[in-house]
């Protein structure tokens, strides 16, 4: 499987991301805790928000680490890394999980772009035309 790491400097808070979700028209919004062991740059209690726009669909289901490396997802840790976030080159009309909200069906099929975020106690997948991400540091 193809993949490009989208979280090269920065991570989810492996103990207690506290993952909220929020969606406003087809725009969905991560808030969630950021890694301030690994990353210097991050203090305890630094948060992230992370803004899918143009979301055609997106899933917040259970799947922790413990389910994925007992081998419990579509995919396996030898072809994609669990705890980071990705960009994933996949055709994403064939490869999403099934359960799904959906946010709008009048689409650009060629814009649309499959990201994946493993979090803690959760896994986060969207087709959406892009991101951005904003650090809330103290």
């Amino acid at each position: 499987m193809d993949y490009q790491l989208l979280s090269k400097a920065w991570n989810a808070d492996p103990n207690a991301p506290e993952v909220n979700i929020s969606v406003t028209g087809n725009q969905v919004t991560l808030r969630f805790y950021l890694n301030c062991f690994l990353f210097d740059a991050f203090n305890e209690g630094d948060t992230a928000i992370l803004r899918f726009n143009g979301c055609h669909k997106y899933t917040l289901n259970s799947m922790n680490d413990e389910g994925y490396f007992m081998g419990k997802y579509r995919y396996k840790h030898d072809q994609l890394p669990w705890g980071e976030f990705y960009q994933l080159e996949t055709d994403w009309e064939v490869d999403f999980p099934r359960t799904n909200t959906i946010l709008t069906t009048e689409i650009y099929p060629e814009r649309l772009k499959h990201y994946i975020f493993f979090f803690k106690d959760n896994c986060f997948e969207c087709v959406t035309e892009n991101y951005e991400v904003e650090f809330l540091t103290t």
